[in-house]
């Protein structure tokens, strides 16, 4: 359990209603958040936010469609979101899972 099953005990135990537990769990990370926002806008000399990425690659590419685009050899496969299914599919597999690095 992490920290929001604790927090949430302790919140039942001091009577909110369960409604308020997103609000209540919010909060507090949104003060965080703003703090350390306010301290990188502070404190030049550290750097705690990422440095800007800008990027080179082309401006425009032409448009290709699905049916027409180079097979670049990647998986690109659909699970359906049971983590079982994805399970028992990648065991089925073989060498040919990619996450197996086959």
């Amino acid at each position: 359990p992490n920290v929001d099953f604790y927090s949430g005990i302790i919140y039942r135990a001091l009577g909110f209603p369960v409604d308020f537990f997103p609000v209540l769990f919010a909060l507090p990370r949104a003060a965080g958040w703003l703090a350390h926002w306010r301290e990188s806008l502070l404190d030049s000399e550290r750097s705690i936010m990422r440095p800007r990425q800008i990027y080179t690659g082309p401006k425009q590419r032409p448009f290709e469609e699905v049916d027409e685009r180079a097979n670049t050899g990647a998986w690109l496969g659909a699970y359906q979101s049971s983590n079982t299914t994805k399970r028992v599919e990648i065991s089925t597999m073989g060498s040919q899972c990619p996450l197996r690095g086959g």
